[in-house]
């Protein structure tokens, strides 16, 4: 019987080193924002369609992103297309912000650092709608601009 529970407690004490660990783990990757370098919770999805959407992807039990952008495609002044962003959940249609990803049409994605431009748009879309330098003003239509016409295209897509 001695012997039942010193095997017991010896379990119990390895769940909780194990979870102290996992929880030191997650405080520090919270903190972590602070830093430019460190990567920060959103990600880069890239379809096998050509499509690109950034939010928090999670892939349990299966593919999926919460707090959706997606790439917006937008004629300029000037003839260039000019590139930028926009929430899923201003869709004309109305959706949640939220979508399931078939894990066959992912070619790659790709965790952002908290120094990406785009995880600043996202974290911060009302310093781009005053046009403070870190970005360009909002549109009428609440899509992101980018601050220069560098972000160009030739293919017309």
């Amino acid at each position: 019987m001695k012997k039942g529970k010193i095997i017991f407690f010896g379990i119990a004490i390895v769940i909780v080193v194990v979870l102290a660990v996992w929880a030191g783990i997650e405080i520090a990757g919270m903190t972590g924002g602070s830093n430019a370098n460190a990567a920060s919770p959103y990600s880069a999805v890239y379809l096998t369609t050509g499509d690109v959407y950034f939010g928090k992807l999670s892939w349990f039990p299966s593919p999926h992103m919460s707090d959706v952008w997606y790439i917006t495609r937008n004629q300029g002044q000037n003839g260039q297309t000019q590139l930028g962003l926009a929430p899923m959940k201003s869709i004309f249609w109305g959706p949640i912000g939220n979508i399931s990803l078939n894990a066959q049409d992912i070619v790659f994605s790709t965790r952002l650092l908290n120094s990406s431009q785009v995880v600043q748009a996202i974290e911060n879309p009302s310093s781009l709608q005053q046009g403070n330098g870190a970005g360009a003003p909002t549109s009428a239509n609440g899509v992101m601009q980018p601050a220069t016409p560098s972000a160009s295209s030739t293919t017309g897509k």
